[in-house]
Order: structure tokens, then sequence, then C-alpha cells
């Protein structure tokens, strides 16, 4: 059983402290990087689903500091992601609007990071992509298509946000997978999802049509997506100095040019947290249930403003309604081989109320 791994930041979150405390959880939760190799590849999975700033996407640090420790450890390290479809759409012809690498840089990731990235959608629509099929992927009939550098990579990170989402409820480590697919099986997946026509006219100009195969399999599709990885997923670590509770992935809901409905309503962490896992689900429930947790104090105003402008998500449930192991993004993922529920929790300058809270959602 693998450990879920949480610092407390008791320091200014934006200076030196937090970046000592992602390199140590990072070193404790891979056992300083027992598994790495010189010269081995090493992809980082960011959430870059939008060019808007973190908590929308993954805390700059995150990256700038897993990537610096790696390196210096002998990695060859690669960051790598495709953007959303309202951001960033491709088709067997090409990109027809949108470059992940401008999102890369206007979301505050690129910094001063020197670190090689690789926009999937550049990589060609036959020659970037491979498909994949297995035994755990069933919601999937004909399989997905996944980006090559599955394949290339030799270990690969997850480095996710803290977030809720307007269509799946929480963006976590499971939900940025899908930024490893190609185009047709991003489609595929919303098909069987809420708010199926939006993703249909962001798809215009692909030639690619959406089809829903009438499984009512959307959560399951995107939690297959980690069994494409699982057997190179040596971490998912999260930094949450802040985080969304309220629509998401993006600042906005719905977009405007550069305004939008449905703000995100954003949380500022108290005690910031460093936490790590390298277990997939072990990671994802500690990261169910903080969101609970931070829920609790969003005001009634923007609590209610989300339920007007999602009313018609028939599949949204509140994050408070629903039990951490019964959300499906964790049933499924148990029930596949991803990994299993927080056995051992290590906390470091964690407050005993905290961590009691944290432990309840947990059961």
């Amino acid at each position: 059983m693998k450990p879920v791994f949480v610092k407390g930041i008791t320091n200014t979150p934006s200076g030196s402290s937090l970046v000592s405390d992602i390199e140590k959880i990072l070193l404790q939760a891979t056992d300083n990087l027992a598994w790495l190799k010189k010269g081995d590849i090493v992809l980082l999975k960011p959430a870059l689903n939008s060019p808007d700033p973190y908590p929308s996407t993954t805390h700059p640090l995150a990256l700038e500091v897993t990537a610096r420790v790696l390196s210096e450890h002998g990695a060859d390290v690669v960051i790598g992601d495709q953007s959303g479809m309202e951001h960033v759409v491709h088709g067997p012809a090409g990109v027809v609007r949108g470059n992940t690498c401008d999102n890369y840089r206007h979301s505050g990731m690129a910094g001063l990071n020197s670190t090689p990235f690789v926009r999937f959608e550049g990589e060609g629509w036959d020659e970037g992509f491979s498909h994949y099929s297995s035994a755990n992927t069933k919601s999937w009939k004909q399989g997905f298509f996944i980006t090559s550098w599955i394949k290339k990579a030799d270990h690969i990170i997850s480095l996710p946000r803290i977030s809720t989402h307007a269509q799946a409820g929480v963006t976590l480590g499971m939900k940025i997978m899908v930024g490893l697919l190609r185009e047709d099986s991003r489609l595929e997946f919303h098909a069987n999802g809420p708010y199926n026509g939006t993703i249909v006219r962001y798809s215009k100009g692909s030639d690619l049509l959406s089809h829903d195969d009438g499984s009512g399999t959307f959560f399951e599709k995107i939690v297959e997506i980690s069994d494409a990885v699982k057997e190179k997923l040596r971490l998912t670590l999260f930094v949450g100095t802040e985080a969304q509770a309220t629509f998401g992935p993006d600042r906005y809901a719905y977009r405007m040019g550069n305004l939008g409905m449905g703000e995100a309503y954003r949380v500022r962490l108290n005690p910031a947290l460093v936490f790590a896992s390298a277990d997939q689900v072990a990671a994802e429930a500690f990261a169910f249930a903080l969101l609970k947790d931070l829920k609790r104090t969003v005001p009634v105003t923007a609590q209610f403003k989300e339920k007007i402008l999602l009313f018609q998500n028939r599949f949204i449930r509140d994050v408070m309604d629903v039990r951490v192991r019964d959300h499906p993004f964790i049933r499924h993922g148990i029930d596949i081989g991803l990994g299993t529920m927080p056995g051992e929790i290590v906390f470091s300058d964690v407050p005993d109320r905290f961590q009691d809270r944290i432990r309840k959602y947990l059961v």
C-alpha cells in the first residue's frame, strides 16, 4: 500500500518554503526517485486545459521544481499536453486552430523553465498517436487513441490542480489524462456526457463526427484512460495554495472574448498543502476529500450561481452530496486496478483538526 504524503506550508506559500516543500514531498513519495536511471525519459503531465493561470491550471512551481529535481538526478525531462477543445482543435488534416504552446506560456507555467515542451496536436495525426485497448477499457468499445509519448517515456508524473468541473464535477488527477487523447477519442467520450453540443461546436472545421454509443459511460471512459499509463505513472503530485471550488476547469464556465460568465470561485487554502502519492487513486481520493472540505467555505451566493448556470447538467452532483469512495472516478479506478483508497496518510505540519476532517471524508 502506497501512502499519501502531505506537507503543510507554514511560511509564505509563494516563497522558498514552497519550493523546498515540493522537493521534499517529491522525493519522499518516490523513495528518492528509486525507479530513475540516468538518461531515462520522464514525461510531466500538467493540467493545461486553457491559457488561464493557476489555479485554473497547474501551479508553475510544481513543474519547475519537479523538472529541476529530476534533471539533477539524470533524467531527460519533457513536459507535454494538449489543451481542451475550446482552445485547441485538430483533425486528420492538421491543426484547425489554437496552440497548446501558447497556452503554456500564457498560463504562466513556462516561466523561467527551460524544460522542453511538447504540444501533442503538433506531433501528427497518425505519427503522434497510437491505439490503445485492454481488458480494463471496456467502456471504449473500439479502444482510444493516445499520444505516442506514452510509449516514448520511461516514466510519467502527473501534476494536477484542485478544481471542480462544470461537466465532470471535479477535475483532479484522473480528468487531466484527457489531455493525452487524440481529438476523435475526445469527441467519443464527450458524446456520453453533458454539453456535447458545445463540444461539437468547438470541433467545427476538424471534419470529425460525434456519435453517442449509448453506453452512458462518460465517467468510466475518463478513468480508463489511465489504464494506458498505469505501468509508467510513478507519482501524482498536487501543489495546493489555491483551488477552484465552483465551475471549472477554466476561469469561466462560458467565455466571451476576454470576459465570461460563471467565474470559478477561488479558495485560498489554509494551510496551503503539497501532497502526493505513487497510488493514483489514493491521491485522487485525498484531493477529492480536500475539495469537499474547501467547498464548505464557499459563500451561498457563489454556490447558487453555480447551481443556476449548471442546472441542465444531469450528470453533475454537488461535491458535498457524494461520498469520496462513491465518486465514479474513485470507484471505477479501484475496480480496474488503478489503486486503492488511502490506507496511510503521512501528515507533516498540518493541524490535527484538519487531519480529522479529511479522514472523516475518506471513511
